[in-house]
């Protein structure tokens, strides 16, 4: 597979007047990319104040169903790293037989919708095991399957070990950067192998 990633910087009203841009868009071979992320200021009437309201995530987060899609992008929304995120959650959803759940928690009735409010759990279908990675959309830490060792501290400088919790679950890195995220992506695999 071959990506292509390209990034304009301008205004709206800049972007919007430049031909290269038009013509480039145009021009562009397979799908835009759907996710971008845009500025929610608003200026308060009362004192023509600017109010920072995070970023509205545009196009739908990837292997997150329709019900928990709001409540995701939200959580995104004030995520300084949200498009690394976004870039993982769509390289892990790519791998075969891998399904993206909310929770139930301890409330849940049958016919209640799933939560997404916590955490995302990746789960390979078919799997006896529960989830092979957590991901924390809005501060964008990935929980792994994983025990810390000197072959994970090797391929992942980044990821700490966890000390508390589930005792399966012994490895954590936050995506900040590309470096981080490739560095998760990494860990992702060892896991979803090992589930």
């Amino acid at each position: 597979m071959k990506l292509t990633y390209v990034c304009f910087e301008g205004t709206p009203q800049e972007l919007d007047a430049s031909e290269a841009v038009r013509e480039l868009v145009r021009q562009w071979s397979g799908t835009v990319d759907a996710v971008r992320r845009t500025p929610r200021v608003v200026v308060d009437p009362e004192s023509d104040d600017e109010v920072d309201f995070g970023w509205l995530v545009e196009g739908d987060v990837p292997g997150v169903v329709e019900e928990g899609q709001s409540t995701v992008k939200a959580q995104l929304a004030f995520n300084p790293a949200a498009q690394q995120f976004l870039d993982f959650m769509t390289e892990a959803t790519s791998w075969e037989s891998v399904g993206v759940h909310g929770i139930k928690r301890k409330t849940w009735q049958e016919g209640d919708p799933l939560d997404y409010t916590g955490y995302l759990r990746l789960r390979r279908k078919g799997s006896q095991y529960g989830g092979f990675v957590y991901a924390f959309a809005s501060t964008g830490v990935i929980n792994f399957r994983l025990q810390h060792s000197a072959e994970i501290a090797e391929l992942a400088p980044d990821a700490y070990p966890l000390t508390k919790g589930n005792h399966q679950y012994r490895v954590n890195i936050q995506i900040y950067d590309e470096s981080t995220l490739k560095q998760a992506l990494a860990l992702a695999e060892l896991a979803y192998d090992a589930t």
